[in-house]
């Protein structure tokens, strides 16, 4: 009887055991899960840094991206990370991207610190206004903040120069440092806006389908239409038919 008694009191506790470790698991793996990305398409040569290393590594494909890593690229690379909810960003050729915030538990809220070269970023599902959901692009010359597009950007490091490409949706631009207001709904189609100065003044732009704007340091920004000559660019074909695919 005793012996019947031991055994019956100590499953239970061999039980919680097993459970507690259980559950560290799974909130372990759920973690990975919110906190990552994975790299689904990949033309080398890429590096990743890992957030608390000064080592790069071989990128790979099906890697894992987490917030804090840092990616580069060589002449001639594609790197396409993928999200949830059809959601991506890629990096083209000599370009480095610093993953500032990376997080999709409740929402996407992503930063990307582009510290020089090719950057394109296509939203399927347009950010949630209701939870506060994010996408902005951080160079030293503006910050550019996504509410549900297709877009790229290009950053000269050399001459401080910023080349934001709008194909769908609509982009805002503001200085370094501004912050950027939440999310709106996308609107419509509707007819696109001519070629405007913006003065240094105001230096918050909107940017819509099909216009590009301009950043040169100690010049005003500027928006000009999107020609068929601007996405026959080798880097915008590229992204124009990896969308098409993800649509």
């Amino acid at each position: 009887m005793t012996r019947r008694t031991t055994i019956g009191r100590a499953l239970p506790a061999r039980l919680v055991a097993v459970a507690t470790l259980l559950a560290a698991l799974a909130m372990l793996w759920l973690s990975a899960e919110v906190h990552a990305a994975e790299v689904g398409y990949l033309v080398p040569p890429a590096q990743i840094k890992r957030k608390g290393t000064e080592v790069w590594q071989t990128l790979k494909l099906g890697d894992q991206v987490n917030e804090g890593d840092t990616l580069r690229t060589g002449m001639g690379a594609r790197v396409e990370i993928r999200l949830k909810d059809l959601r991506v960003f890629r990096i083209g050729q000599a370009t480095e991207v610093e993953m500032t915030g990376l997080q999709d538990d409740r929402g996407l809220r992503a930063k990307f610190g582009l510290i020089l070269g090719q950057f394109w970023g296509s939203l399927v599902k347009p950010l949630a206004r209701a939870t506060g959901e994010k996408f902005e692009v951080q160079t030293a010359s503006a910050t550019i903040g996504i509410k549900g597009t297709s877009f790229g950007v290009v950053f000269d490091k050399a001459t401080g120069g910023v080349d934001v490409s709008v194909l769908t949706g609509e982009i805002v631009a503001v200085p370094p440092g501004k912050e950027i207001g939440p999310p709106t709904e996308v609107p419509g189609p509707r007819e696109i806006a001519p070629p405007q100065e913006v003065s240094r003044d105001q230096w918050e732009v909107i940017v819509t389908r099909d216009q590009r704007l301009i950043i040169r340091p100690g010049e005003a920004p500027r928006t000009v239409p999107l020609t068929a000559e601007d996405k026959q660019d080798p880097w915008v074909a590229f992204n124009i038919e990896r969308d098409r695919l993800l649509q």
